[in-house]
């Protein structure tokens, strides 16, 4: 089967601006492409900022998600992705306003060893619990956070356990059936 690539006419505007994010990321730009759904940037924590002012003088007026991925064992181990997008602000009324809305990802990579991100929170509120979530479930810090503390786990949880280098059943578990303290058994497979 041969492979195709439906053009998006639509989309041509964006060629423009994925020129100026790549030359306001400058060094800290490791690649941009024009995937089938949507355009994006891979980058370094350092142009962030640039990059995100650019975007939203473009338009892109939306933070719709952050999330996380840990690529273990391979280099950079840690990915943080923001979904934009541009919502129309005209007639409320009309339902075809949102036909062609433009979205754009954005993809940092932070160093392995101490992965620190600079915090959206100031730019978008939304961004703050993605945020402690991520922190919390990988360890990837986001510097300048209002807020920066475990969201889902307890405070005195050891690790983070959505690392693929976390032990399956933890690192410390202290109950057993029944409800007695101690250590679990393991599992028997049959």
């Amino acid at each position: 089967m041969s492979e195709t690539v439906a053009p998006h006419p639509e989309r041509a505007a964006l060629a423009d601006l994925i020129v100026e994010l790549t030359q306001a990321a400058g060094e800290d730009l490791l690649e941009s492409s024009s995937c089938d759904d949507m355009d994006e940037l891979a980058l370094r924590p350092g142009g962030l900022f640039a990059v995100i002012t650019r975007l939203r003088e473009a338009g892109f007026n939306l933070l719709l998600d952050v999330g996380g991925t840990d690529h273990h064992p391979l280099s950079p181990r840690f990915e943080i992705s923001y979904i934009l997008t541009a919502i129309p602000l005209g007639d409320q009324r009309d339902p075809r306003r949102f036909a062609g809305v433009r979205r754009f990802r954005l993809r940092v990579f932070p160093d392995d060893r101490d992965p620190i991100v600079p915090t959206l929170s100031d730019l978008w509120p939304s961004a703050n619990w993605a945020e402690r979530e991520i922190f919390d479930l990988f360890g990837v810090r986001f510097e300048g956070h209002p807020e920066m503390r475990r969201l889902l786990n307890p405070d005195d949880w050891k690790g983070h356990p959505l690392r693929k280098d976390y032990p399956l059943r933890g690192l410390e578990r202290r109950f057993v059936p029944g409800g007695h303290t101690g250590t679990v058994p393991p599992v028997r497979e049959s």
